[in-house]
Parts: structure tokens; sequence; C-alpha cells
């Protein structure tokens, strides 16, 4: 496992794994920030219970995330907190945009991760807090977006996005390069005794703090990664409330993580 610092990204917006970048030239990938695609970035569709409700920057947002990856599509979906993963094994065409002003942008059924080979498709998920997980096969050129929260991980969402990546692409889990990016940092994170029970860590007396992506490495390592293929971003979204969206610290804006493969 390596630690890294996300740079701002020389083929998209926001910051990107700099190693990512210099090594498949094909990838686009990274997570937004409150200034990058725009000043004032908020990719926000919905609200916490899940109701449609895009943020007034969301449309100059979005629009700006697709003119700047150079891809013709964006996918995302309402994040449920699960395991669900979905594949993409064609380009989304003739369904409406999900916002009237951004050509290009589908929404799938609810789910909180995407995996294609196609290119020209920007996976996409929300997130200010949780861990964006970003996963790519460079031999398949496949690719994999998921959103990872406490709640997730518990329901198996990075597991289950490495079996669909090795079942419907061929690609498995020891081949794949897996990225944990701009989260929230153990520090910051402090949760109840049941938060442990679920993720199979124990259960302390009383909260506790908790460092979500080091949880991750270990069930990506459990899963067939090789640790060698893991990089975890030092980036916390609560330290660092000046660059990125924090659900903890009270923002109720989205930053996008965001992966690509150029045709």
């Amino acid at each position: 496992m390596t630690l890294v610092r996300d740079e701002p990204s020389v083929r998209g917006p926001g910051v990107a794994n700099p190693h990512w970048e210099r090594e498949w030239p094909w990838l686009v990938h990274g997570v937004t920030t409150r200034r990058a695609p725009v000043d004032g970035a908020d990719f926000r569709l919905f609200d916490a219970d899940g109701s449609w409700n895009p943020s007034p920057e969301a449309e100059a947002s979005w629009r700006a995330l697709l003119d700047a990856s150079g891809l013709e599509v964006a996918v995302a979906a309402r994040q449920v907190h699960g395991r669900e993963v979905r594949p993409l094994r064609s380009r989304p065409a003739g369904a409406p945009s999900a916002l009237p002003g951004v050509e290009g942008l589908r929404l799938r059924d609810p789910c909180d991760g995407h995996v294609t080979g196609e290119a020209g498709v920007l996976l996409a998920v929300t997130v200010a807090d949780c861990v964006p997980v970003l996963m790519v096969h460079p031999g398949r050129r496949v690719v994999a977006v998921v959103h990872a929260g406490w709640r997730g991980v518990a329901a198996g969402v990075l597991e289950g996005s490495l079996e669909l990546m090795a079942r419907e692409q061929g690609a498995p889990a020891g081949e794949v390069r897996v990225h944990l990016g701009p989260a929230i940092c153990g520090r910051c994170y402090e949760v109840g005794p049941e938060v442990f029970e679920a993720l199979g860590l124990g259960s302390p007396p009383s909260p506790a703090h908790l460092d979500l992506r080091r949880a991750l490495v270990d069930r990506a390592r459990t899963a067939g990664v090789d640790g060698r293929h893991i990089s975890v971003s030092e980036r916390c979204t609560r330290c660092e409330r000046d660059v990125f969206y924090s659900h903890r610290g009270g923002d109720a804006g989205r930053q996008v993580a965001y992966i690509g493969v150029r045709s």
C-alpha cells in the first residue's frame, strides 16, 4: 500500500493520483473540488433522504466536468449506501439528460458504483467524507468507481465491485489497481461501537476514531488485490474544508469522483 497526495489533474478537473496520470495517458480520473471544474462547483443531485434536489450549481458543474474530461457521456445514480454496483455494457444512448442544461448526463437505477470496459464514458459518484474508490485494470482498460461509506463497506461494496470486474470484464482482482481518494481521515471520523461491529472490527466500549480507508485496504487485500497495487490519498475532506465539501463539517455540497477511458 502506498500513500499518495492527490494533486491537480493534468487531464481533468480537481485532483488525481499523479502516479496513475503518468502511467496511463488514456485514463481520465480524479475528484473534483470546491473550485474545480468551476468556482463553487457543487455536484449534488439528491438530498440525503434520496429526494431529487440538484444544487443551484449542479448544471454548471456537471457541464464543466464533461467538457474538461473530453468524454461524451457521464453516468451517475442515486446512492443508497449499499452493495449494489452496476455494469455498463454499452454507451448510454437515447435517454434524456438528467439535467436540462447538461447534454450527456445519464442517471441509472440506484446503486453505489459503476463498472465498464466501454471507452468514452465517465463513471461518477458523489462524495463528501465517504471514500471514493477508483479502480482500473490497465491491460483490459476496465474501470470502476465506488461510493464507500461505512454501511456500504460493511455490506461489501468493494468486494462486489471486484467480483463484477472479474465476472463481466475478465479483470481479476490480482491485476486491478485500487486508489482510495480524498475522504474523512481517521483523526476526524469518530463513530459508535455499532459501526466497528458492523465492519467486523470488534466493539469498543465507547465512540472511537475509525480510519475507513484502512479498513478498505484490508478488505481489498482479502479480496485478492495485490497490496502493491493499492494507493491511499493523504488528503482529508474534513481537514481541508477549504478544498473539499465535508458532510461532517456541515456542508450540503458534494464533489464527484470520476473515472473513464478516452477513445
